[in-house]
């Protein structure tokens, strides 16, 4: 079904506000750790990406399911299941993407961009030029968690390693693996530094010691919001907020200091970690980002994006 893009923001906007009011940030947060946790398409097998992670995280939360697990009415149906009665669905967004053809000026159906070169040139005013222009539209889809559905049991998985193993010693791997991919990425954990901090002119993190902080938790969830600025380098993610100069107050600097927020909570939440001064420290954040979302709906449409790009980065 079709929906544009301003009613899209604004329906997920609607969403991200009533779920920080009530749940704070842990609304962010997944469900379990462990990659068989994460929402998936019951038929297809498929993990749900960017901001249908946080919505569906949301629901499944909200009802309390069983699963993470979802399917359209048209696929319970033909999976010989029922969807019972009086239930409510969730909307889950996607990309389209199509192709613009400059010449006929029409747009191309699925079958014949199959058929046809994406990579032809061709001449208008003395132009040379891409004869097809790549477009992006908005999509949305009605889902059912399986817990909503009469016939239809969870796909059953085994516990992966993310489930059980909750040491630093998982966090770590998942830091030194990001480090060593994004050479010359430099972390530093100093001794006299009492700021946690990343410097994009010397693409450099610089963390306190580890007993500066509450509890080794706090300290991952601290060093996983300055990770997730050094996403945005040039060299990497390219993301406004760090690639450019940008000052304290500014907007840029407010979204990017919600983006690396959001992915710190996702990246806690996927490593089942319990930072101890998770509430105390992001009830401010709350408080500012549900005012700038109910402002301009579009900041969180984009940090939600944004953060999940982070994640997937340092994740690997």
């Amino acid at each position: 079904m079709k929906m544009t893009q301003d009613q899209i923001i604004q329906a997920v906007n609607d969403k991200v506000i009533d779920g920080l009011k009530d749940k704070g940030l842990s609304w962010f947060r997944p469900w379990k750790s462990g990659e068989e946790n994460q929402p998936m398409n019951r038929v297809s097998r498929k993990h749900y990406k960017g901001f249908n992670i946080f919505l569906l995280n949301a629901e499944m939360i909200r009802h309390n399911y069983s699963s993470n697990q979802w399917l359209t009415y048209k696929q319970c149906a033909e999976k010989g299941g029922q969807v019972s009665r009086g239930s409510k669905s969730t909307d889950v967004y996607f990309w389209k993407i199509g192709y613009f053809d400059a010449k006929t000026k029409r747009y191309l159906s699925d079958k014949d961009v199959k058929s046809v070169n994406l990579s032809e040139k061709i001449t208008i005013n003395g132009t040379v030029q891409a004869r097809y222009k790549k477009t992006f539209s908005v999509r949305y889809y009605k889902v059912f968690n399986v817990d909503q559905c009469e016939g239809i049991d969870a796909i059953e998985f085994e516990p992966s390693i993310n489930a059980s193993f909750t040491s630093n010693e998982m966090v770590d791997s998942i830091v030194d693996g990001y480090i060593s991919r994004s050479n010359p990425l430099i972390l530093n954990v100093s001794k006299t530094s009492n700021q946690a901090y990343y410097s994009p002119s010397n693409d450099l993190v610089v963390m306190p010691k580890q007993d500066s902080f509450v509890d080794s938790d706090s300290y991952y969830k601290t060093l996983f919001h300055e990770l997730a600025h050094s996403t945005g380098h040039q060299r990497r993610l390219n993301r406004k907020g760090i690639a450019e100069v940008n000052y304290f107050g500014s907007e840029s600097y407010a979204q990017e200091e919600l983006v690396a927020e959001i992915s710190s909570m996702y990246l806690t939440g996927l490593c089942d970690l319990n930072p101890q001064d998770s509430h105390s420290n992001s009830q401010a954040y709350i408080n500012g980002w549900v005012k700038k979302f109910e402002d301009e709906a579009k900041e969180c449409f984009y940090a939600m994006q944004q953060a999940t790009k982070c994640s997937s980065l340092i994740l690997g």
